[in-house]
């Protein structure tokens, strides 16, 4: 099978025309000339989300096999063709649990035509409570080894969000990143120094930039300070244009090239309409009419918008469509170690997705079988 495009995201930038050759659910070849003549569309790798908590009324956290397939088969259809199903603050029972039932969707729905589930990103429950954001208080706790070492010892977590600050964090910190876990800085009160001291034990990544931590002083650069100008660090950045305001989000991409991750931090909201309220980490959660889940008090608790819609409201605002796109495809599979995702490159996976030129996916392929759009 061979997919032409008037453009091929390639290294960050729009090229083209070309295509894309695909053998056995793999990228056999790229081509600098599209085969036939004139191409349409933008072809890039499928969307890379390594933060979504759910999607089209499925929590992830609680989610059994055919909930799994339903939402994995609606996110591959807009152009989301891998996932790391995000859990957010629970009982470290429940959390097992959680762990539990995502092992085995990843092993059920592997081969099948929907996105694909990297492992399991678990949001806390090891957070600064002064930056808690939607996350219960009651639940939260430093990570001693009687917590942490069952997560550890689970075969399906593949990052953990902590607050760096907490007692025993550098440790924990150094404990998981020995077990190939990445550890990634959030729901944080961290100077840029601890911000620092994290990456020193091997952190790799930051929770959702700007938000939930602290904020940049030009005598406090705090979290975005640290995490913008440390090379070590992957900043993760929802780009809903509502959680962090466009200017911000340019400044973040100007600051940390090729280490700004894409994120939908979506919720069981995404793709339901406004005004749903669902439960959500404990509590109810409301579609608001930007779609901002929120609890009953205001605080925003997540996206309810996909990741597809980010990288349309980035490239609105004017930020770069190649340097978006690397952001939502490349960037995130680098994060967690897939150098065959999120690349039009020999020997990378057939995921796939044309877009049309007001950047809606119009074709889409999870290893190399076309799954539709819409």
């Amino acid at each position: 099978m061979i997919v032409a495009a008037r453009w091929l995201l390639r290294d960050g930038t729009l090229r083209g025309p070309g295509a894309v050759e695909v053998r056995d659910g793999r990228i056999a070849a790229v081509l600098d000339e599209a085969p036939g003549g004139a191409a349409e569309g933008t072809l890039t790798p499928g969307l890379v989300d390594i933060h979504s908590n759910g999607a089209f009324g499925v929590d992830f956290a609680g989610a059994e096999v055919p909930a799994f397939r339903r939402a994995l088969a609606a996110l591959a259809r807009r152009g989301i063709t891998s996932v790391q199903p995000t859990s957010i603050t629970a009982p470290i029972p429940s959390l097992l649990a959680s762990l539990d039932r995502c092992r085995i969707a990843r092993d059920r729905l592997a081969g099948e035509p929907v996105a694909r589930i990297l492992g399991a990103h678990l949001e806390g429950p090891f957070l600064n409570p002064v930056r808690r954001g939607a996350h219960r208080q009651d639940w939260l706790c430093d990570p001693v080894p009687a917590l942490l070492d069952p997560l550890l010892a689970h075969p399906a977590l593949t990052m953990l969000t902590l607050a760096p600050e907490r007692d025993g964090a550098l440790e924990a910190i150094r404990r998981l990143v020995a077990r190939g876990i990445r550890v990634s800085v959030g729901h944080t009160d961290a100077t840029s120094e601890q911000v620092a001291s994290a990456a020193d034990a091997g952190a790799t990544l930051v929770t959702h930039l700007y938000n939930a931590m602290r904020s940049f002083q030009h005598r406090d650069p705090g979290v975005p300070g640290g995490a913008l100008t440390d090379s070590r660090l992957v900043c993760g950045l929802i780009g809903d244009s509502w959680h962090v305001h466009p200017l911000a989000c340019c400044l973040a991409f100007l600051a940390a090239p090729g280490r700004i991750a894409l994120v939908s931090d979506s919720v069981l909201l995404a793709g339901l309409p406004a005004g749903t309220t669902l439960p959500f980490g404990g509590l109810p959660a409301t579609l608001d009419e930007h779609g901002l889940g929120r609890r009953e008090d205001g605080t925003i608790s997540g996206a309810g918008t996909l990741l597809d819609e980010g990288v349309r409201r980035l490239i609105a605002s004017g930020i770069g469509a190649g340097l978006v796109l690397d952001a939502a495809t490349r960037v995130p599979a680098d994060a967690l170690g897939y150098s065959d995702l999120g690349r039009l490159a020999a020997g990378a996976r057939a995921d796939l997705v044309l877009w049309d030129e007001a950047w809606q996916p119009r074709r889409a392929w999870v290893g190399g079988v076309e799954v539709g759009v819409g």
